[in-house]
């Protein structure tokens, strides 16, 4: 009897050993598929979120990047226009160079026409040559090349309508080309092979150094909206070239 109740007993604990196992592993499969889901739930959410964060970042750095542009463009329309309003207030008087050789602006000083022409010019009166006073406003927009060669551009013009005035006093001042203040500032922003043929010719001088300017300025801009004119070497050589100018101004 003994020996039945020992078997009885056995038996019934093997029952619920393998019961309990099987509980166990259904448990344990149930419990992996409920935190496999539960991963995969919060994978999902995560990626979409990220999915949606990326798209508002794409969208933000495109408007940004269009915005940008548009204002590069507004500030180049506007330095643009201010060379354009410089070489159309300073021809008026420049075009007594252009439009003769050295030999003969020389005389100028002399000839009554010229005398009162320039002489009617005052400090003021140059100043207001300069054109768009706030016109610096827009060099963190154009980049610094540009705005070094605007800063030539601008410089180049006035001077030579300062150096006729002193003539008025100082006959030898007209000569522009020999003016070591003005060739050192055009040095800066034009090559020794542009100099020497700006030398060779003989009449229409003025006009080939600012055709020279407006050039390189067309050119540094299409490479300032490429990209490629924000890299160190470029913003050393548009601080070498205001060093220079502001050396001879």
């Amino acid at each position: 009897m003994v020996e039945k109740f020992l078997n009885s007993v056995l038996a019934s604990a093997t029952v619920s050993t393998v019961l309990l196992a099987a509980l166990a592993f259904l448990l344990r499969g149930w419990i992996t598929e409920r935190l496999k889901n539960a991963i995969k739930y919060e994978y999902d959410r995560d990626m979409e979120s990220y999915k949606s964060m990326l798209a508002r970042v794409h969208t933000a750095t495109a408007e940004g990047q269009k915005a940008a542009i548009e204002r590069r463009m507004k500030a180049f329309d506007r330095l643009w226009k201010a060379m354009l309003a410089i070489k159309k207030s300073t021809s008026v008087y420049n075009y007594h160079f252009d439009i003769r050789t050295k030999a003969e602006w020389l005389s100028l000083p002399s000839d009554s026409n010229f005398r009162s022409h320039i002489g009617g010019l005052d400090d003021n009166a140059i100043l207001l040559l300069l054109g768009d006073a706030a016109i610096e406003e827009e060099r963190p927009y154009i980049g610094e090349i540009v705005w070094a060669l605007f800063f030539v551009y601008r410089s180049f013009n006035v001077r030579l309508i300062h150096l006729a005035r002193s003539s008025l006093s100082n006959p030898s001042a007209i000569d522009w080309i020999a003016d070591l203040p003005t060739r050192g500032m055009l040095s800066a922003a034009v090559s020794a092979k542009e100099i020497e043929e700006l030398d060779g010719l003989e009449i229409g001088k003025v006009d080939f150094v600012c055709g020279i300017i407006e050039n390189k300025v067309l050119y540094s801009w299409r490479k300032l909206i490429s990209g490629v004119e924000f890299g160190d070497e470029a913003l050393k050589h548009a601080s070498d070239i205001l060093k220079v100018v502001k050396k001879f101004s």
